[in-house]
């Protein structure tokens, strides 16, 4: 038997009902899925958890998507993590500027699930497994 340790995923989305629908998908392809409708909440998140990917709308309140990517990746911790921009509103404006800041990818709304979870799971590595000799006897 080995372990496989599902990835952590933050999605960060302030429309709720968008919000659902990506952790759910999310969740039933096996990610670990954590979600927050505002930008402080994610920063605030990020600090007591690490994520293996981040989701991130361009439009949200108060904090923009932008302003938070910039927060992230100036966090060591998440300087190699893949940050995913979402939005209904793309222009070529912002995703050119998304592409200058290193975003892994930008996916427009509204989703389609199996596409939205496929375009996830390729920017996410293949789960780390342990051998059953390190594994204790429960």
């Amino acid at each position: 038997m080995k372990i496989t340790v599902r990835r952590k995923i933050l999605v960060i989305e302030d429309q709720p009902e968008t919000l659902i629908a990506m952790i759910l998908s999310l969740e039933y392809a096996g990610f670990c899925v954590f979600g927050v409708q505002t930008g402080r909440d994610g920063i605030r998140l990020s600090q007591q958890e690490e994520f293996d990917l981040v989701i991130l709308n361009v439009n949200l309140p108060e904090q923009g998507g932008f302003e938070v990517f910039a927060w992230l990746k100036r966090d060591f911790r998440y300087s190699r993590t893949p940050i995913i921009f979402i939005s209904d509103h793309w222009n070529e404006e912002n995703r050119r500027h998304a592409r200058e800041l290193g975003a892994a990818d930008c996916i427009d709304k509204p989703l389609d699930a199996p596409a939205f979870v496929q375009r996830i799971v390729s920017h996410v590595r293949t789960p780390p497994t342990w051998p059953d000799k390190n594994v204790p006897e429960l």
